[in-house]
């Protein structure tokens, strides 16, 4: 008898111990999910933290993806993507979309690598759904809130705010996206390197406190540009480059991309040593164009006086996308080492 009483004790000790253990590990196991509003909307991928709003489903084919209009389930690694934007991102990592919208499919800087991607329509003036089931994608990204609730119907659809995120951080957020973190590391390496070398350069020739602007010129109005397009993030934040005070007052600390004015106050914003001028052509723009640079107020500008005014193609600058910045760079640094004539 105390022979088996003995062996009942050790056996009932032994199974204490895996409970115990069991409880243990369900302690420790990651949530599948979160809540929509445990994350910040519209910012989830800065550098391309917090994501993945699920951890332990990393061997699995899908995971929870928390995104500026909630959390969706999409794949792990995404085969069939449809691109309402960003198309340059994936493109930077080597992943070609199924099919894409027209918008930039016209840019020159990305006319190569575009080839044989499907247009699928325009986001402001209409996509072609239909295109869109027949592609039978298994992610949709798109930029336009107005559509959203329609593509989510085809497939699994994350919104992304445009101009949120600078070529780098789009690079990090698409490695995330389509699980091809190590090309976007090694990517972002090569970005940093080449911007290191080309700043260095660019700055021994142009003085520190040189001032460069962004003029662009429309067929009814002009603006000036900050650093998030038409090349000022190239000429701002990548290059170094200084803006005349009142552009860093009027259109930097506010935060804006642009800044509208008119063609009397063109002096202050524009009277830097450098000046980059983009023509939207269309629809009389570029007559308008000759007009004023034929004119006194843009004669006067000490940049046209030195003979350094420099053009900016509208198609070709236009564009913020990764493959795109890296281009812009190499021609924006070439304009400003050129010497005047």
């Amino acid at each position: 008898m105390a022979h088996k009483k003995g062996i009942s004790i050790i056996m009932t000790a032994l199974l204490l111990i895996a409970v115990l253990s069991a409880c243990s590990n369900n302690d420790a196991k990651p949530s599948a999910t979160a809540s929509p509003s445990s994350a910040p909307e519209a910012s989830v991928a800065q550098g391309g933290e917090n994501t993945a709003a699920s951890k332990g489903n990393e061997g699995g084919s899908t995971r929870e993806f928390q995104h500026g209009k909630g959390v969706s389930t999409i794949p792990v690694n995404p085969q069939r993507i449809v691109a309402i934007q960003y198309t340059g991102a994936m493109l930077a990592l080597g992943v070609k979309p199924v099919g894409a919208d027209n918008e930039w499919a016209a840019y020159p800087l990305l006319e190569q690598e575009w080839a044989g991607i499907e247009h699928v329509g325009d986001p402001w003036t209409g996509l072609n759904l239909e295109k869109i089931i027949d592609l039978n994608p298994d992610l949709i990204v798109t930029h336009v809130e107005a559509t959203y609730d329609e593509l989510s119907k085809i497939a699994p659809t994350i919104w992304i705010p445009w101009l949120q995120y600078t070529p780098p951080e789009q690079i990090s957020l698409f490695g995330d996206i389509l699980g091809k973190q190590a090309e976007a590391k090694a990517w972002l390496q090569q970005f940093e390197s080449k911007v290191e070398q080309t700043k260095k350069t660019v700055q021994s020739v142009i003085g520190e406190n040189e001032t460069v602007s962004i003029v662009n010129i429309r067929p009814k109005n002009q603006f000036i540009y900050g650093n998030k397009a038409m090349g000022g993030y190239i000429i701002y934040d990548l290059l170094g480059l200084k803006p005349p005070e009142a552009v860093q007052k009027d259109v930097f600390d506010p935060g804006l991309g642009q800044l509208e004015i008119s063609l009397e106050v063109l002096p202050e914003y524009a009277g830097s040593d450098y000046v980059f001028l983009s023509v939207l052509e269309n629809d009389g723009g570029s007559e308008r164009a000759k007009e004023i640079t034929n004119g006194a107020i843009w004669k006067a500008l000490p940049a046209y006086a030195n003979h350094k005014v420099f053009p900016l193609d509208w198609s070709t600058y236009f564009t913020t996308d990764p493959i795109s910045t890296l281009k812009q760079l190499d021609a924006i640094a070439e304009l400003l080492l050129q010497p005047a004539n």
